[in-house]
């Protein structure tokens, strides 16, 4: 089962057989935030930056934050980790059922127009409080759609978070051929 980042954390450095545009896509992490305008259609302007960290695919998955009045969204990859941990619990733990009920049974498929923008619905544009503007902000894996306004408010308040979580943060040693990936 993959855990962390992605699929480089288990077994990139003992490939050494991995071409460069596959390390390339393994690589790829949503960063940085953008603003984007959302128009009279629903639709807004997947970034540049993000769409490439999906190697290629034509849609994204959405779903309403857990816990942060936000859009969740990922790639296949990330949907695929979810229901790999969520496979090792227990078919009938209520936590399981909870978890799947909420990010699976709540994700949606948006796919790309030419333009690379995508419809959000009126559910999920409830859900972040989203109207004009939306900012999207990369968590490396995954990545969350706000109303500028409230990514703001909330800014401060996961910055002292981070503050306070920076010892958990632990230098991982490198595999053998690990860095040629780079």
């Amino acid at each position: 089962m993959l855990h962390g980042w992605g699929p480089w954390r288990d077994n990139l450095g003992a490939s050494s057989h991995v071409g460069t545009e596959a390390k390339r896509a393994i690589w790829s992490m949503f960063l940085s935030s953008f603003e984007s305008s959302v128009d009279v259609k629903k639709r807004v302007s997947i970034p540049a930056a993000f769409r490439k960290a999906l190697g290629g695919a034509d849609t994204v998955y959405l779903w309403p934050s857990l816990d942060k009045p936000c859009i969740e969204g990922a790639g296949q990859q990330l949907m695929d980790e979810f229901a790999d941990s969520m496979g090792d619990l227990d078919l009938m733990d209520r936590r399981r059922v909870a978890l799947a009920n909420y990010i699976m049974g709540e994700a949606r498929q948006a796919k790309f127009d030419e333009g690379g923008r995508i419809v959000l619905d009126a559910e999920l544009l409830s859900t972040g409080g989203i109207s004009e503007k939306a900012r999207f902000v990369g968590l490396g894996d995954r990545f969350q759609i706000w109303e500028p306004a409230a990514y703001d408010a909330m800014k401060a308040e996961m910055r002292a978070l981070a503050l306070e979580s920076l010892s958990l943060l632990k230098a991982k040693p490198r595999r053998a051929g690990q860095a040629a990936a780079e």
